[in-house]
């Protein structure tokens, strides 16, 4: 009797290392790359971010009038959105002219080693107007001081689609309910600083370069590096927007290079 429950014990000890071998044995499942999750992220960030935009686009065409551009001297962005403003209302075609629009995104930058927010416009020397195009309208808009011209073909006031006008009107993120993405200066925010700022990629890109820009308002743009801080390794590009070279700011994760 002794000698078989010695035999069952054996064989129950050998049953349980058998099985912790095979527990040892057994392939573990990967865990996910940091790399792969971070593509999954920024593949649901892009999906909400175009669902957002059609959404905001089809906001923008249920509003009168149609969206024009127009052309002003660089810097004076602000002071002809005030101009413009004041005419509106004396002259009084508010029921032809219905918004003007200065878009900026608010970033921090490090100055002097310290961290300064600031302001940067989308649309260096061009101001989003939406109107109904009539001839005093267009007076009115064309006569303010600070304005050159409106953007359109051979000097023609074309309308802008509503698409394009939202990628630069619409926030970067959802914005809190019943709060304005205007500041006190009356521009319109697009983006404001994150609390975190992201650890700067590094990257091999060189002043001449052309890239092609993969994200945000200007995506798909062709664009050509002029100048790389060499702190902070962020890029500055020229691009051409309605037909005018224009400095924007970028990232590396922001472009890739034309092959």
């Amino acid at each position: 009797m002794d000698t078989e429950n010695q035999n069952l014990n054996e064989a129950e000890l050998e049953v349980e290392d058998n099985q912790e071998m095979i527990g040892e044995g057994a392939p573990v499942e990967p865990e996910t790359e940091p790399l792969e999750q971070e593509a999954a992220q920024e593949a649901d960030a892009d999906s909400e971010y175009r669902a957002r935009l059609r959404e905001y686009t089809r906001e923008l065409k249920k509003q009168p009038g149609d969206w024009y551009i127009i052309q002003s001297y660089s810097g004076y962005e602000n002071k002809v959105k005030t101009n413009l403003d004041m005419r509106i209302q004396t002259l009084e075609v508010e029921d032809s002219i219905y918004e003007v629009v200065v878009p900026i995104e608010q970033v921090m930058e490090n100055k002097d080693g310290k961290k300064k927010l600031v302001k940067r416009k989308l649309l260096p020397g061009y101001v989003l107007v939406r109107m109904d195009m009539n001839d005093a309208a267009w007076s009115v808009v064309r006569e303010t001081p600070g304005v050159t011209s409106f953007v359109g073909n051979e000097g023609n006031a074309t309308p802008v689609k509503h698409r394009d006008v939202a990628k630069f009107l619409m926030p970067k993120v959802a914005p809190v309910e019943g709060k304005s993405n205007a500041n006190e200066d009356g521009e319109t925010v697009i983006a404001m600083p994150e609390e975190q700022t992201k650890q700067q990629l590094a990257h091999d890109y060189q002043v001449g370069e052309a890239v092609t820009i993969l994200s945000g308002a200007l995506a798909s743009v062709s664009a050509t590096i002029n100048a790389i801080d060499p702190e902070t390794g962020k890029i500055q590009a020229l691009v051409s927007i309605f037909g005018r070279e224009t400095p924007v700011e970028l990232t590396a994760d922001q472009i890739e290079r034309i092959m």
